[in-house]
């Protein structure tokens, strides 16, 4: 299956993939495991207005606005023959912890 680094290489945004991998090492270096849905990241706020991680600005693109159900805007990325964003798939730990809350 693919995932979104294999997209952002396939899809010629290798500068972005090389910032989240700057981002990931310096986690692993500082013992961190956290995780991080980068789909999320590059779709940027509502607003549009990019995010920032670890001091690493991230730029937003178009295809991760869209996937996210967000309106393209302006300054968004965007490769004239990039192909459609992944789906959205349900996590196993997010139906895990609607068992949970049903349960109780």
């Amino acid at each position: 299956m693919k995932n979104i680094k294999d997209w952002l290489l396939e899809n010629g945004y290798g500068g972005i993939l090389t910032k989240i991998r700057q981002v990931e090492d310096r986690w692993k270096q500082q013992g961190k495991k956290t995780r991080r849905n980068w789909w999320d990241v590059l779709a940027g706020r509502k607003s549009g207005e990019a995010i920032i991680i670890e001091g690493v600005r991230f730029p937003v693109l178009g295809a991760a606005r869209l996937r996210k159900g967000l309106d393209i805007t302006p300054r968004a990325m965007r490769h004239e023959e990039e192909q459609e964003p992944l789906p959205i798939l349900p996590q196993a730990r997010c139906a895990e912890q609607s068992k949970l809350q049903e349960d109780r």
